[in-house]
């Protein structure tokens, strides 16, 4: 079921007098014929929903390049592990899902002395 076939909708109404249509929310003609009390309804028109576009991808590369190769994941994703290293790495949640995925990602390792390292263990 479309987002659209579900009521209220949006309708155009052109009332007398007014050269101008309006936007109103209404049921059906019936209803909207109620809304507007005293004025006279010339014509009325549904609306239809506005599409929403998700396929809209972003431009590659800087204004007016054209891109001829395939991304480089594996260099992209090595560029956002080490931002997200950089802030200490992500939380213990992400790391856990991360985890569950097959997926090892190291916490970096941080400087400490050689008795503190012994004594609290990696995870």
């Amino acid at each position: 079921m479309a987002r659209s076939d579900i009521p209220p909708y949006l309708w155009k109404v052109w009332l007398k007098g007014k050269r101008k249509p309006i936007e109103m929310t209404g049921f059906d003609e019936e209803h909207i014929r109620l809304m507007s009390r005293s004025a006279k309804v010339v014509k009325i028109k549904r609306m239809p929903e506005p599409k929403e576009n998700d396929d809209v991808a972003e431009h590659l590369g800087p204004k007016g390049a054209v891109v001829h190769q395939p991304a480089d994941h594996d260099k992209g994703f090595k560029i956002l592990k080490e931002w997200v290293d950089s802030i200490g790495g992500p939380p213990e949640k992400i790391r856990k899902k991360l985890r569950e995925l097959f997926i090892d990602y190291d916490k970096p390792q941080r400087k400490t002395t050689i008795y503190s390292a012994r004594k609290r263990r990696r995870y």
